[in-house]
This record gives structure tokens, C-alpha cells and sequence, in this order.
């Protein structure tokens, strides 16, 4: 296959996983408001579903035997989730969005930041024991995100977390149809998730730029661009307390979706199977939580200097993307 063929089809399907998963993100909310199932299961259900572009790219990377574009993918999706709020920060300014965030978002990123150093020390140290070929760090990960996120969810009130519920959104759509339509954009977005990850490897071996550079930043942005969106849509309904943490509770998930990539990598220690690169997006991924707890944490402050801390974050992000490259 010629190389402008592989360039045009990683083009199509990261525009593609952007639409594709933006539908499945509207059906998943009609098949939840029109199901019997309970609340919980479906909500877990859907949120899985949302996040199958970073879990579908991430397990075709480990299929194709690509342990960099796994792990740059997940810890670069995550880069980018903070630099996208950052953005969002800038844009809302006269608002001071993250001033109206609560203990919940703030508690959110302390799990994220937590949880990322566990992946660096993963990353890191070479530790001597594993369970089969499954680390310890992996195990940490996955019992942290669920320790951590009951935590959370038994001392927080979830004010500001909801949309109140309208019923008569999909009244022309029946049980049936919505149930169709999730199930054939979770089924594309599988597909064109595994396309996107292949083309992007064999991109790395034709420029010569590397694994890690592609999965953290090129792969990462096509498969954030989701949430992206759902976060937007969250700050314009001046919900900026959804936003901010459902952004920073996917970053968690985000990590949780890396262990178990480590689980089903039977050819070894996954994260000490990736490249060193993947280091400074881990270390750059806490210094930009650190920076958005402190203006959670802030009472509201001059215009200036209150952008301040996303301004730093989006010029560290670009900052980075430079560093990654020059280690490719």
C-alpha cells in the first residue's frame, strides 16, 4: 500500500472517529433514557462506549505488536483532555470556570495524579516481580480507580453533574431503533478505531518520527476529540462543574483503559516495553492537574491573572509535543 494511501485513510478515520463518536455518545443517552436497566449498569455501559476510541486504538495497538502506540496514546489523550479545558478556560474567561468546579473535580484530578505516578513508576523502575506477565503497577492502577472513584462518589453530592433529564428528546424514535443505531456507531467506531491505530503505526515506520510521538499527540488528539466536544456542550449549558469533572474522571479512566491493555499484552511488562518518551507526556500530564486543582482551589482573581495557569499549560503542551518529538 502507498504511503499516500496510508496518510489519506489515518486522515478519514480520525475525522471520522470524531463524528462517529459523537453519535454514539447521543444514542448512548437515548438508549439510557428509554431502557428499564438500572441507572448505574447503564451509565457504566455507556461510558465504556464512549471511550472505546481510546480502548479499541489501544488494543489494536497491543494486536499489532505496538506497545508505544498503546501507552502514548492513553497518557497523550490525557495531555491533551487538560490543554482542551485550558482552552475552554481562555474562551469562558469572564466566567472563571474552574472557580465554580467543586470538591468532586478537585478530588478527580488527586486520583488522576495519583494514578499517573504509579504509570511512571511503571515506566521507570524496573521491578522485579510480576504476576505472570501482568505488573504490579497495573494492579495498583485498576484497584486505585475503583477504591478511589467510591471515594469520591460516597463524599460527593453531584451538584452540577446532571442535565436535567427531557423525556421528549428521542419521543420519535422507539426502544428498538435507538438500541440499533448505539450498537452499529459502537461497532464503527471499533472498526475505524483499529484502522486509525494501524495507519498511524505504519506512519511512524515510514517518516521515522516513532511510536510514541504518533500515539501521544496525533492518535491521542483524533481519539480526545469526543470529549472534547462533550465538554463544550457541558460549559455552554453553563454546567461548568460537569465539564470539568467529567473530563478529569475520564482522564482517570483513561488509565484504568491502560492497565488492562497491560493485562492482555502477553509478551511482557507493557509499560517497560514502551519508550522512555512516554516519561515527560506522564510527568507533563501531573504538572497540568497541579496547575488545574490550584485554579479550582483559587478565589476568583483579576482577568489576568487568573489565565495565568492555562496559559502555562498550553504553551507546556507544545513545549512537550517538541520534547517527544526531539526523542522519537
Amino acid at each position: 500500500m502507498s504511503s499516500w494511501i496510508i496518510f489519506a485513510l489515518f486522515i478519514i478515520s480520525g475525522i471520522s472517529t470524531f463524528f462517529v463518536a459523537s453519535r454514539l455518545s447521543i444514542y448512548g443517552d437515548a438508549v439510557k433514557e428509554k431502557t428499564r436497566a438500572s441507572s448505574a449498569f447503564m451509565g457504566a455501559i455507556i461510558g465504556i462506549a464512549i471511550s472505546l476510541p481510546e480502548l479499541t486504538s489501544s488494543v489494536t495497538a497491543i494486536i499489532i505488536d505496538s506497545p508505544d502506540l498503546a501507552v502514548g496514546n492513553l497518557i497523550g489523550s490525557n495531555l491533551f483532555n487538560i490543554m482542551g479545558l485550558a482552552i475552554f478556560d481562555i474562551i469562558y474567561r469572564r466566567y472563571q470556570i474552574l472557580t465554580h468546579a467543586t470538591a468532586e473535580s478537585r478530588m478527580y484530578g488527586w486520583l488522576v495524579i495519583y494514578m499517573t505516578i504509579i504509570v511512571i513508576a511503571g515506566l521507570s523502575l524496573t521491578l522485579p516481580t510480576h504476576i505472570f506477565h501482568i505488573s504490579y503497577t497495573s494492579i495498583a492502577v485498576i484497584l486505585l480507580y475503583f477504591i478511589g472513584s467510591k471515594f469520591i462518589n460516597d463524599r460527593t453530592s453531584y451538584q452540577g453533574r446532571k442535565i436535567k433529564k427531557q423525556n421528549d428528546r428521542y419521543k420519535d424514535y422507539t426502544y428498538k431503533q435507538v438500541l440499533f443505531k448505539f450498537v452499529m456507531y459502537a461497532f464503527l467506531i471499533m472498526v475505524i478505531g483499529s484502522v486509525l491505530t494501524v495507519t498511524a503505526e505504519r506512519i511512524s515506520v515510514i517518516t521515522g518520527i516513532g511510536a510514541s510521538f504518533i500515539g501521544a499527540f496525533l492518535v491521542a488528539i483524533s481519539t480526545s476529540l469526543p470529549d472534547a466536544v462533550s465538554v463544550a456542550t457541558a460549559l455552554k449549558l453553563r454546567n461548568f462543574n460537569l465539564g470539568i469533572s467529567s473530563l478529569l474522571g475520564s482522564n482517570a479512566f483513561n488509565l484504568m483503559i491502560l492497565a488492562i491493555t497491560d493485562l492482555i499484552y502477553i509478551k511482557g511488562n507493557l509499560l517497560q516495553q514502551s519508550s522512555p518518551a512516554n516519561l515527560f507526556t506522564g510527568a507533563a500530564s501531573i504538572l497540568f492537574i497541579l496547575l488545574i486543582i490550584y485554579s479550582i482551589t483559587r478565589k476568583k482573581v483579576q482577568s489576568w491573572s487568573y489565565l495565568l495557569p492555562s496559559v502555562l499549560i498550553i504553551v507546556s503542551y507544545f513545549v512537550t509535543t517538541y520534547l517527544v518529538f526531539q526523542i522519537k
